[in-house]
């Protein structure tokens, strides 16, 4: 837990900072899907397969998104639609842990919307996700890596997340100009 959490953390440091790169925002979509891979199969949690299942997914995405710069709109769609539906349910999973069909409905509604705010806005699609998703995987690594930290679920980890959220895309958008 301590590997896969301090993994989540500089992969959610890194996402954060540089994330407006398509292949970066990739790796980081493929941490949070590993991650939430681990919570919805328990027998993978354990040392160094659960590394192995993030990093792995880390890099099969990263790779993804350095592959499709080529279809660039198409996979920001896809991408949009893959973010826009983990970062509602890392949301839902911050408040409650059971996952039910409300929970996966929420979570196509937030991938439509994610394709579509991705497909019109490319570049402050990649600021706006890679910013949220660094945020979710700073707080998720810190959370696994650290277990004196369970008070940052729920509420206060929500607005951790929307504050780093807010400073990243002020971060990026200032490298923008």
């Amino acid at each position: 837990m301590l590997l896969t959490g301090l993994t989540l953390l500089v992969i959610g440091v890194v996402v954060w900072l540089f994330g407006n790169r398509m292949w970066l925002l990739g790796a980081g979509l493929g941490a949070l899907l590993g991650f939430g891979l681990l919570g919805r199969i328990p027998s993978l949690n354990s040392g160094w397969l659960g590394w192995f299942v993030v990093a792995g997914m880390t890099v099969v995405f990263g790779v993804l998104g350095f592959i499709g710069k080529a279809f660039t709109k198409i996979i920001a769609m896809v991408m949009g639609f893959i973010a826009g539906g983990a970062v509602v349910i890392s949301f839902i999973n911050l408040f409650s842990s059971s996952v039910n069909f409300w929970v996966w409905i929420a979570a196509l509604i937030g991938g439509f919307i994610g394709a579509v705010l991705f497909n019109r806005f490319v570049d402050w699609g990649l600021i706006f996700f890679a910013s949220l998703l660094g945020s979710m995987l700073v707080l998720r690594g810190a959370i696994e890596a650290f277990s004196f930290l369970p008070s940052l679920e729920g509420v206060v980890g929500s607005l951790i997340i929307v504050v780093l959220t807010v400073l990243g895309i002020f971060y990026h958008a200032r490298q923008v100009k």
